[in-house]
């Protein structure tokens, strides 16, 4: 019992250590980023921008919520090599100027944005790459509703208890469904 605590706590403190590396990578690799850009991009205020690392970011791997001064990234974010980071940060940068610039006018990943990136030297994209799994898996269930009597059937996305079958009622008959969960890929 106590060899397991040993190496549990072993992989707690490299773990740690890990963390605190990637964390001094991000503080170093973002704000010297950050100073460049705001001389290519001639925009002071991306100087000021902090970037912090947001261990509940699951879904993204990194937001600039407007008007904040503050571009938060994902543990996935920060744990990509140099250049993806630099990326990273340089897209959400671009999305603070053009804010600042053009306000709601412009779109978030629009013409003035792409040039930005551009000149940064980076390919615009809307999506950079994946934070970990998709929430919404690729097959869906819908419920069948089938007549009992004449054998009609219509899909839904949920079931339907009100519905009835419009040929049997036409001809005076209940025209019940009997529901079903079917898979559609």
């Amino acid at each position: 019992m106590a060899g397991q605590n040993v190496a549990v706590q072993k992989r707690k403190s490299r773990s740690r250590a890990e963390e605190s590396f990637r964390r001094r990578r991000v503080a170093k690799v973002g704000p010297a980023l950050l100073a460049s850009l705001a001389k290519l991009w001639k925009y002071a205020g991306t100087a000021r921008l902090r970037v912090v690392v947001n261990p509940r970011l699951k879904s993204t791997i990194a937001r600039w919520l407007p008007p904040s001064d503050t571009i938060e990234i994902s543990r996935a974010a920060e744990s990509r090599p140099n250049s993806a980071l630099r990326e990273i940060i340089c897209h959400e940068a671009a999305h603070v100027v053009v804010w600042n610039r053009f306000g709601r006018a412009s779109r978030p990943h629009g013409p003035e944005w792409a040039a930005l990136m551009r000149a940064a030297g980076v390919e615009p994209h809307a999506t950079l790459m994946r934070c970990g799994a998709r929430r919404h898996p690729t097959k869906t269930t819908q419920v069948r509703h089938v007549c009992t009597i004449c054998h009609f059937s219509a899909l839904a996305k949920r079931r339907m208890p009100q519905w009835r079958c419009p040929e049997c009622r036409s001809i005076g008959l209940a025209g019940k469904f009997r529901m079903e969960r079917v898979v559609i890929r």
